[in-house]
């Protein structure tokens, strides 16, 4: 190596040194790039919303292939890690056999397989960085990444208005770089809960989060939606509860007294004014249609209501299963805007019940940490009532290609393998050690 006249020669051990960082970088940059793909943004701005996207669109749909790929090699990588961890989420793994087994009495079986193969890429994508990143470094990156894309959200809104702003339907919603507003809203205000937990877990890089975290804030109110609004002021208080729950011991009997009331008194206007009650938030009783939507759909389950069509068939022929819930809604409904109606018409009420248990356990694991685990704590109690509350609204439970199934993967297989807190100041120590 040559440097300003003089000779630099480096041994063999400095080599590989540096050989070793390379190809760690790289690993890490391979990491950063199949999370930005999972948020579905960069297929977007690659493919207009009048092309199609995802697997509407046959080119887009060969992207995934590398990117699936990639997941696997990154998988071998840590092999013996990633079967500890698959090893402690047996029921995990059994939702995710259960769609692959739903091509037997798929209406389309094999659209039923293609799309079973890309939820298991994306399960095992999820269990990947699971085993390889401690609750940090999760967080770190993945509050890098949403820090970027909502950058170029706001850079995308403002300079190609044709592009970023929804321009019909919604007219005026910021969309950002995803196909519509309430995918910006979504990712938003979980970028939102990611800056959070990423300044209470780095408080030095405050200059960093807070601004980005302000600007997610911004971006959900900009997307107009309600759902995500919803979301990100909830996540806000909670944070902040956590917090006082946490840091000062004497408050916790007057707050969860405060917390048992505030629950009671919301549900008790819920039944005495829900119309008003709905009006706060810009909606009314049907949800903007959904509850319509979601009766029609009930007919549907009661004609397969033990194993479903098929995983990730309902909706893809217009003369199929989906034919009469579109006739009797008179418009092209893309998808059950709720993720346990999705599940079920997939594969069923043995789905269902198969996931409801993971679930349970996933947020019991997470509210246990409220007083075994370290800062990590705000992560898994937000992030899994969040994967709750837009399961509500979207389609978001066993998604293939979905970033979201793939964060609540590696939160719940961190969760099931009981991963040590994580501490500041601190020593790592085991989950089971009291929290002094």
């Amino acid at each position: 190596m040559v440097a300003r006249g003089y000779t630099i020669e480096l041994n063999d051990n400095q080599r590989d040194t540096i050989l070793v960082r390379l190809l760690y970088g790289l690993e890490h940059a391979l990491y950063f790039l199949c999370i930005l793909f999972f948020t579905g943004a960069i297929m977007t701005v690659l493919f207009p919303v009048e092309a199609g996207i995802g697997e509407e669109n046959p080119i887009a749909r060969l992207l995934w292939y590398p990117i699936y790929m990639t997941v696997i090699l990154l998988a071998l990588r840590i092999l013996p890690q990633l079967v500890r961890l698959a090893v402690f989420n047996p029921i995990l793994i059994i939702c995710v056999m259960l769609c692959g087994l739903s091509m037997i009495w798929s209406v389309d079986p094999a659209l039923t397989t293609r799309r079973s193969v890309a939820l298991l890429v994306s399960t095992l994508f999820g269990l990947t960085l699971a085993a390889r990143y401690d609750w940090n470094q999760l967080i770190q990156r993945f509050a890098a990444a949403f820090a970027i894309l909502a950058i170029l959200s706001l850079l995308y809104s403002v300079l190609l208005p044709s592009r970023g702003v929804m321009q019909e339907i919604h007219a005026g919603a910021w969309r950002g770089l995803w196909v519509e507003k309430n995918y910006l809203g979504g990712q938003m205000s979980r970028g939102l809960i990611l800056m959070m937990c990423a300044f209470a877990m780095k408080p030095e890089r405050g200059f960093i989060w807070v601004p980005a975290g302000l600007l997610c804030f911004f971006l959900v109110l900009m997307s107009t939606s309600k759902t995500a609004l919803l979301i990100s002021l909830i996540s806000m208080i909670l944070f902040i509860l956590l917090r006082i729950f946490r840091r000062f011991p004497i408050l916790r009997i007057p707050l969860l007294w405060s917390i048992v009331a505030g629950i009671g008194g919301f549900l008790a206007l819920m039944y005495a004014i829900p119309d008003e009650m709905f009006a706060l938030i810009g909606k009314d009783r049907t949800l903007t249609g959904r509850t319509d939507i979601w009766d029609a759909l009930i007919l549907s389950i009661k004609q397969k209501p033990l194993l479903g069509y098929g995983y990730g068939v309902y909706w893809d022929d217009p003369l199929g299963p989906s034919y009469y819930t579109r006739l009797m809604l008179e418009w092209g409904i893309p998808s059950a805007h709720n993720g346990w109606i999705e599940l079920w018409l997939s594969v069923g009420l043995l789905g269902v019940c198969a996931f409801i248990f993971q679930y349970f356990i996933t947020l019991g694991l997470a509210i246990d940490r409220i007083k075994r685990g370290g800062i990590e704590t705000y992560w898994v109690v937000l992030s899994t009532l969040m994967f709750l509350m837009l399961s509500m609204s979207e389609s978001a439970i066993l998604q293939q290609n979905d970033l979201g199934w793939v964060i609540f993967v590696m939160t719940s297989a961190k969760l099931f393998a009981f991963e040590r807190p994580y501490w500041r100041d601190r020593p790592r120590t085991s989950y089971f050690l009291p929290n002094i």
